[in-house]
């Protein structure tokens, strides 16, 4: 089971990513994320990851939804991916093993086509949904 975390400038207008050194998706941009560990909720691990990957502290996270992967599917067989985001204040990341973080303008993001992104766009769309959710921009 695991977390990928949105973390959002206050101003909505930015968004914290991360340049991965590792799989999956080495060189391609993607949320601050990690596993759930025995015991620990999604909020739970989300808040632990963010701190431990980024020395950020989340102000208040909210849970978008869990995917749950298919045991038919090889690559994810059975995964569960929490999606948390949260608005916080804009402060610079140290790169670390994980690799090289930036506050992105959120529209690089919404790029369905961009090759740089991890994640056949689904990045993108879950910033739309986040948006609508708390009445940002509405998409839908």
């Amino acid at each position: 089971n695991y977390v990928v975390i949105l973390l959002f400038s206050k101003d909505t207008e930015k968004l914290l990513l991360v340049k991965r050194n590792k799989k999956p998706y080495p060189n391609m941009w993607n949320g601050i994320g990690g596993k759930i560990e025995v015991g620990e909720t999604p909020i739970e691990a989300a808040i632990r990851e963010c701190k431990e990957e980024t020395g950020l502290t989340m102000i208040n996270p909210k849970l978008l939804v869990t995917y749950v992967y298919p045991k038919s599917n090889p690559m994810n067989s059975n995964t569960h991916l929490s999606v948390i985001y949260d608005f916080i204040d804009i402060e610079e990341v140290e790169d670390n093993y994980e690799g090289h973080y930036e506050w992105k303008d959120v529209n690089f993001a919404l790029d369905f086509n961009s090759k740089e992104i991890a994640g056949c766009s689904n990045l993108a769309q879950m910033i739309k949904e986040i948006y609508d959710i708390e009445d940002i921009k509405k998409f839908y």
